[in-house]
């Protein structure tokens, strides 16, 4: 299987490539301006894996939680380096305490999201924009 091949069909490395994507543009985005609060990278990251399963319709039950997993697990790998890099000093959403625990809890609601939209039997809304099946 090459490349090409790889980013048309939904795979768990092709999720993970994806999901890679975030992660580092997440990185670089914090450590460039640590004060700067990136909401919804964790939420992007978490989802992206298991939604590109997604793009060639429903996906299996096991699929959706290895990618869910695996999503989550990259972005709480990010945020203790951004933790231990110190590139998480902006504000959480309420403006009181850190962004750590947002993050997290970010992370894990796209992760669930992403999971569920990957193996429901219809797509929804948020399946609907990336399933191509028809």
């Amino acid at each position: 299987m090459g490349f090409l091949d790889m980013l048309k069909r939904p795979t768990q490395l092709r999720g993970a490539m994806f999901a890679g994507i975030v992660a580092v543009a997440w990185l670089i985005l914090a450590f460039r301006r640590p004060t700067l609060t990136y909401h919804f990278a964790p939420l992007i990251g978490g989802a992206i894996w298991p939604l590109s399963l997604r793009s060639q319709g429903q996906a299996s039950a096991q699929d959706g939680r290895i990618a869910a997993a695996g999503a989550l697990a990259m972005m709480l790998v990010v945020t203790v380096i951004l933790l231990i890099g110190n590139a998480m000093a902006g504000p959480n959403f309420l403006h009181q305490g850190p962004a750590w625990p947002e993050a997290v809890l970010f992370a894990v609601v796209g992760a669930a999201i992403g999971m569920r939209t990957a193996t429901r039997e219809r797509p929804g809304l948020l399946g609907g924009l990336v399933d191509a099946s028809g």
